[in-house]
């Protein structure tokens, strides 16, 4: 797809600036969105905004300045805090790491993945309301972090706040229409809710985007069973087995 027939398609001009592309594809997100329009044709419509979106975004990130490494911007101390809280949430010392997160984030209160990384590791603690002001942090600081809409997701999700879940998972398709992890625990949301079409729908977007993703194949042959479509649940369960071997 050609940069003339991107901006065709959502509907720009050419040389349309980057805060115009977005609001264009996003109201023809949620026009076309298949959990939003079941027209025949919708779902076409809806792939092609969202690969000539995902083109533009490219072509935009070409033309922007290289960004220096955050140990060569940031203060020297600032950076020692943040990689010793990596280093101690890659062992599950999730306590110790958030000790060293805030001493970043201290300097650097609009460091967004500090915030999101904190927010990750008191999720791990359960302390999931502490960890959903670290995600909306996040999103203050950058709306269009697929990351923090989707661990925003999971922990509301972990909630039972499945419909609040559900809007953060739509921001991260959005944003990301291949996020395969997004659509996963999707369906799960609409699993919980008993709204089975709707969570089949998510999974299979969730295995063509990724093909080995074991547990979305798993969740998949699971929502099949509760439709009553045990063959095509086996086959599922089938592909599961193999992707383990």
């Amino acid at each position: 797809m050609d940069i003339f027939q991107c901006h065709e398609i959502l509907g720009l001009k050419q040389g349309a600036s980057i805060p115009e592309i977005k609001q264009a594809y996003r109201e023809m997100v949620l026009r076309y969105h298949p959990d939003k329009n079941s027209t025949e044709g919708s779902e076409i419509i809806f792939s092609r905004i969202s690969e000539a979106y995902q083109t533009l975004r490219m072509q935009n990130k070409k033309h922007d300045k290289i960004i220096q490494k955050f140990d060569d911007i940031y203060p020297e101390d600032a950076v020692l805090s943040y990689n010793q809280a990596q280093t101690l949430a890659a062992k599950h010392q999730y306590e110790e790491a958030i000790v060293f997160y805030d001493k970043a984030l201290k300097q650097l209160p609009r460091y967004a993945n500090a915030w999101l990384k904190k927010g990750d590791a008191l999720d791990h603690l359960k302390r999931h309301e502490d960890a959903l002001y670290c995600y909306g942090k996040v999103l203050q600081i950058n709306p269009e972090s697929v990351d923090a809409w989707n661990l925003q997701g999971i922990c509301l999700s972990d909630l039972k706040r499945y419909e609040e879940a559900l809007e953060s998972f739509d921001e991260a398709t959005v944003l990301d229409p291949t996020h395969g992890p997004a659509w996963n625990f999707k369906g799960v949301c609409f699993f919980m809710l008993g709204r089975y079409e709707m969570a089949f729908d998510c999974f299979e977007r969730a295995t063509k985007s990724h093909p080995e993703f074991i547990v979305a194949w798993h969740n998949k042959g699971g929502v099949l069973m509760k439709m009553g479509r045990k063959k095509e649940a086996e086959k599922c369960y089938e592909k599961e087995k193999k992707i383990k071997q």
